[in-house]
């Protein structure tokens, strides 16, 4: 496995590994995969894990804010495809995003995660993200098997020393 930067060619596997996950309901308020443009554009860095050939996983940092004062402050994404769960994968890309991203001068790090999935929520705490609190019913769920449920969502950080 390596990690490297995502490229345009890799679009449709980042795009169908998030289409995994949110086909479960328990991984984004969103429901519909980031494009490529909007993907690129919003995360000032991002990796993939590739497997002979194939892009089995991704990690992205989006600013959590356009204002001055939040800059360095970056909320993180982190998709798994279905055939590497359970592999170290999502906890090599979030280690080396992070790593990366305090080289670049981010300093700290959010993951809003739905509390029923603990997969996300255990690769956070192993990455070193610590619980801030719960923001109950959040936003309402508007596709799967979710829809129409008020959603809970746990806050978790990471700050650089």
């Amino acid at each position: 496995m390596i990690l490297r930067p995502p490229r345009p060619v890799d679009a449709m596997e980042i795009a169908a590994i998030q289409a995994e996950g949110l086909a479960t309901g328990h991984a984004s308020f969103r429901d519909t995969p980031t494009d490529w443009q909007d993907f690129h554009d919003g995360h000032p860095l991002a990796l993939v894990a590739e497997e002979r050939g194939i892009v089995i996983g991704w990690s992205a940092l989006a600013p959590t804010s356009a204002r001055e004062t939040y800059a360095g402050v970056g909320e993180v994404s982190t998709y798994v495809g279905a055939q590497a769960v359970g592999r170290g994968i999502g906890r090599a890309l979030l280690d080396r995003l992070v790593a990366e991203a305090a080289a670049e001068g981010w300093w700290s790090f959010v993951a809003q995660i739905f509390p029923e999935n603990r997969a996300s929520l255990a690769l956070h705490r192993a990455c070193g993200f610590r619980t801030v609190g719960t923001r109950e019913r959040l936003g309402r769920m508007t596709y799967g098997p979710m829809a129409g449920a008020w959603r809970d969502v746990v806050m978790l950080e990471r700050r650089m020393p």
